[in-house]
């Protein structure tokens, strides 16, 4: 059995060590640390007393340190890292905060509202969402529930589906109604997207899957994302490819309407994913039973 109060320096001068390092100020390290300069100055010397080595070559109010000082505040504060890390993992905190990360379409035409009857409910409890696209900054440890699009296949996390993916040409009524009477004859422009992810369905692969091949050469619009395409379609300035069910709101209000014959089902779906490193706290149990409830 390792003898770490014989082999390690008292914990807080390391903390002491590590912030001077930092801001090569013992004044600066005292600020930061709430304590006053002094404090610092005695746990420095005291950790230099213990190791029988200088850290910092004291030039005026110039804090330099030492080939030891600079070869220990690497490894001083890596440790310290670490130890910050599992101690937070462990740590119960007082309110209990469910971090949720959701791709940014899902969270702004489906999961936010989702959210909103959630807060409001008797199961209420507390959350922060994040809204990213890409997979690595989704599947992050530190994420309770991840809410994504995909086949259901993510490794290192347990998922469950919401809804299948269906993909259709989506516009406001009267664009609708002129595409499906007048074949050809006023072609509203294909509003595309940039797609983030290899599996995102665009308009050539819907033209391509779906084998309306009478698209292939209609005019095109470029816009800044997926949310952007939506909008632009509900102010009547082309066709959007959307997903069904994330627009059902739109659609039961009128506001967009699907075109004709258009639904392509992809194979994929939206899931929300949990880690299987770790059990899910009661708090994150409700908030996942609350949205595959209302999928």
């Amino acid at each position: 059995m390792y003898g770490f109060r014989k082999s390690l320096p008292p914990l807080d001068t390391l903390v002491f060590f590590e912030a001077a390092m930092r801001h090569q100020s013992f004044t600066e390290a005292a600020e930061e640390l709430y304590v006053t300069q002094a404090a610092v100055s005695k746990r420095i010397r005291q950790l230099e007393e213990w190791l029988g080595v200088d850290l910092f070559e004291r030039t005026g109010r110039r804090l330099v340190p030492t080939e030891a000082g600079t070869y220990l505040a690497d490894k001083a504060g890596m440790t310290l890292d670490y130890l910050d890390q599992a101690l937070r993992a462990v740590k119960v905190p007082g309110q209990p905060v469910v971090r949720i990360a959701s791709v940014t379409a899902l969270a702004a035409f489906w999961l936010q509202p989702k959210l909103k009857e959630f807060a409001l409910s008797d199961e209420a409890c507390l959350f922060n969402l994040s809204t990213v696209d890409d997979l690595g900054d989704l599947l992050r440890a530190d994420h309770d529930l991840v809410v994504l699009h995909g086949d259901g296949r993510f490794p290192g996390w347990v998922s469950q589906l919401l809804f299948q993916e269906i993909v259709v040409p989506v516009g406001a009524p009267a664009v609708i109604a002129a595409v499906q009477s007048e074949e050809g004859a006023d072609r509203p422009p294909l509003l595309h997207y940039p797609r983030v992810a290899p599996n995102w369905i665009d308009w050539p692969g819907w033209i391509q899957r779906s084998g309306r091949s009478e698209f292939r050469d209609w005019p095109g619009q470029s816009c800044a994302s997926y949310n952007q395409t939506i909008g632009r379609a509900l102010k009547g300035q082309g066709l959007a490819l959307g997903a069904l069910p994330l627009l059902r709101e739109e659609i039961a209000a009128g506001d967009l309407v699907p075109l004709n014959r258009g639904e392509l089902a992809t194979g994929r779906g939206y899931y929300i994913a949990w880690p299987e490193s770790r059990p899910l706290s009661g708090e994150t149990e409700r908030l996942k039973t609350a949205l595959l409830g209302s999928g």
